[in-house]
């Protein structure tokens, strides 16, 4: 009788170990999925730092600014006339609206693959 009842113990233990192990996997997997989610931010920009490949960009309408990090492979483009034209990333001022495309990364950094800017009508 005290083996059953030790079996059944032992099986438990492992039973919950393999289903916390599979919860923790698929959180991680979870959290893997959001930072690479694609994510947009728009807003003007309020400082450039060219040396750190940043743009601090503060959001329509409203106080909050987000860092914006961008690399070689960015995109940077303007509409207009209806066209999307490719621009060199020098003809962004602070100043300018922009539309800011990319994902975060792990540690919720804001990464643009396209960096869109916007004429003021």
């Amino acid at each position: 009788m005290k083996r059953v009842v030790l079996l059944m113990v032992l099986a438990a233990v492992v039973a919950m170990g393999v289903t916390v192990e599979a919860v923790v996997a698929k959180d991680k997997e979870g959290k893997m999925g959001a930072a690479q989610k694609e994510a947009h931010w728009a807003g003007t920009i309020v400082r450039s730092a060219k040396d750190n490949s940043t743009l601090t960009v503060r959001k329509d309408g409203g106080a909050v600014e987000k860092i914006i990090h961008y690399d070689a492979d960015t995109k940077w483009t303007k509409q207009e006339k209806g066209k999307i034209e490719s621009i060199d990333s020098g003809q962004v001022k602070d100043g300018n609206r922009v539309i800011c495309v990319g994902s975060y990364n792990e540690k919720g950094e804001f990464h643009a693959t396209r960096i869109d800017l916007r004429l003021h009508p």
